[in-house]
């Protein structure tokens, strides 16, 4: 049993084909030893915080996991359920037939590892932490059709009419830095996706619900959302009746297609939702001050970001496994995918279809004078590019989702904040920050779901920033074009003087301590 556990966790999805040239970031990753635990009996279920429920070295576990420990729920011929919630950590995972991982519904298990579910495994009610690069997989992974139904957490229809690619309702990952985690198979949410911190990288199918007032994928400061090659992200309903945007990109975060390590080589998809848009953006992008959105690619001409509407795909099918694409349909005046962007954007190999009149906002409308290789399909609602790009209508500064315990800069909730910073003060000592600050705070919303959220602080003169750690004597290096700082890198000194919209982009090491996560931040200047 424990041979089979490590060869699920060390060997993992050696057999998956399209690697590609240069290797993905959790491939790279190392991971010091840790427990290893086995579920003692497959087939009766119970709970991760019960000892007894757990075999260790062959003998019954002295402690339950935690976000140091292995877990393997191995296969049974009865289904079973091991339940958790967000006091329970773990890190790699490893499911197998009949047996499911489950947290509760928001209050959701933290996974701090590589998920690994094999076939006729499931996992559902997770949250992904931690200071390592990790992937997600889940073999045979279904979308609905073929009598399966994708369904959000208060319906229960039977387990064999169930999408086994549904993880989650409302989906957190909060990785340190710019630690990642690589999503590689089908995977769907039945609500919001809040990329907190660190890189989200989708190289499968990802899909979330975009049918609430709050369902949406939404990148907090802090945040990298990267689609790679061949994967796509997507909403499951083509309809957005609630006002939310599809993608909300927030101060200080980043959308990417591909990245400078690891760049196009075939095109990536961003396939949003559409509706008759009575309100700016109703169905589509938004992108606040601050945000930056970048495509790289080895050939922008032919691997490109791809920028549409679900009804352009082929069989296409929505939550429900109806079939919404429209072969012969055409965007029009209000109606089609519209985006709304007020960040850093700069494209090079962007490909839009399906875009309403007017369909893509610009804060800065010069900045479309600076994109390269940028097409435009035959469904927009117009051939003439000109006619698809206007003045940005919606609130540059704005956050769509609120929540009574979400107070945080990183979008976190209190509970998983106090998760992240008891893990910061560990394990993260440089705790880097700029001055002045380049946020300011509003409150959002009445009553309960009230929060109080960063925005863009907008310099109308150049500004001096200074760079503080908390090691003393460490050096740090900077970069200002959004990329990772090196040994190459110039050396902090003295405060950086910034006379336009920049990102800047520090890391500090010292001898003894190692290297801290990198930091990130962008200054508006107008």
């Amino acid at each position: 049993m424990k041979l089979r556990f490590l060869l699920g966790i060390l060997v993992g999805l050696g057999g998956i084909s399209g690697v590609k040239a240069v290797e993905p970031l959790w491939k790279q990753e190392t991971w010091d030893e840790g427990r290893q635990l086995v579920w003692a009996n497959p087939g009766t279920s119970g709970e991760v915080g019960d000892t007894s429920n757990w075999t260790e070295n062959g003998k019954t576990a002295s402690a339950p996991p935690d976000r140091n420990t292995d877990i393997l729920l191995p296969a049974s011929e009865k289904y079973y359920v091991v339940t958790g919630s967000r006091k329970h950590q773990v890190r790699h995972v490893v499911i197998e037939e009949n047996a499911e991982l489950k947290g509760r519904h928001r209050n959701e298990l933290e996974i701090w590892g590589n998920v690994d579910v094999k076939e006729g495994g499931w996992i559902h009610f997770i949250s992904i932490r931690g200071d390592k690069d990790t992937y997600f997989n889940i073999e045979e992974s279904v979308f609905p059709g073929d009598g399966r139904v994708y369904r959000h957490c208060s319906k229960n229809p039977p387990k064999e009419k169930c999408c086994n690619s549904q993880i989650s309702h409302k989906f957190q990952i909060g990785k340190i830095g710019t630690k990642s985690v690589e999503f590689l198979s089908n995977v769907g949410v039945s609500d919001e996706v809040m990329l907190q911190h660190g890189k989200c990288i989708i190289s499968g199918d990802f899909r979330f619900s975009g049918a609430t007032n709050k369902g949406a994928f939404e990148v907090y400061d802090g945040g990298i959302l990267e689609i790679q090659s061949g994967g796509r992200l997507a909403p499951f309903i083509n309809d957005n009746r609630k006002a939310v945007y599809n993608v909300n990109i927030y101060r200080n975060g980043v959308l990417q297609a591909g990245s400078p390590e690891r760049p196009l080589t075939e095109d990536a998809y961003l396939c949003l939702g559409f509706a008759v848009n009575d309100k700016p953006g109703r169905s589509g992008l938004y992108a606040a001050l601050g945000s930056m959105i970048r495509v790289y690619s080895e050939n922008p001409k032919k691997a490109r970001l791809v920028v549409t509407s679900i009804t352009s795909v082929d069989d296409f099918t929505d939550g429900q496994g109806r079939e919404v694409g429209r072969a012969g349909e055409k965007a029009d005046d209000e109606k089609g995918v519209m985006l709304q962007l007020a960040g850093d954007v700069q494209l090079d190999g962007v490909h839009f279809d399906y875009i309403a009149e007017d369909g893509i906002g610009l804060f800065d409308e010069d900045a479309v004078k600076t994109w390269k290789n940028v097409t435009f399909g035959k469904k927009c609602a117009s051939s003439n590019p000109k006619k698809l790009v206007a003045e940005m209508k919606a609130d540059p500064n704005s956050y769509y989702h609120g929540r009574g315990d979400q107070r945080s800069e990183y979008g976190l909730t209190l509970k998983a904040m106090a998760s992240m910073n008891q893990h910061l003060g560990v394990y993260e000592p440089f705790q880097l920050r700029t001055l002045p600050e380049n946020t300011t705070v509003r409150k959002v919303g009445k009553g309960n779901n009230q929060i109080e959220t960063p925005v863009a602080v907008i310099f109308d003169e150049p500004v001096e920033v200074e760079v503080r750690t908390r090691v003393p004597g460490a050096k740090i290096r900077y970069t200002t074009d959004g990329t990772e700082p090196g040994a190459q890198s110039p050396a902090y000194t003295k405060p950086i003087k910034l006379t336009k919209t920049t990102k800047l982009t520090v890391k500090a090491y010292k001898k003894g301590v190692g290297f801290s996560p990198t930091y990130t931040t962008t200054y508006v200047i107008r």
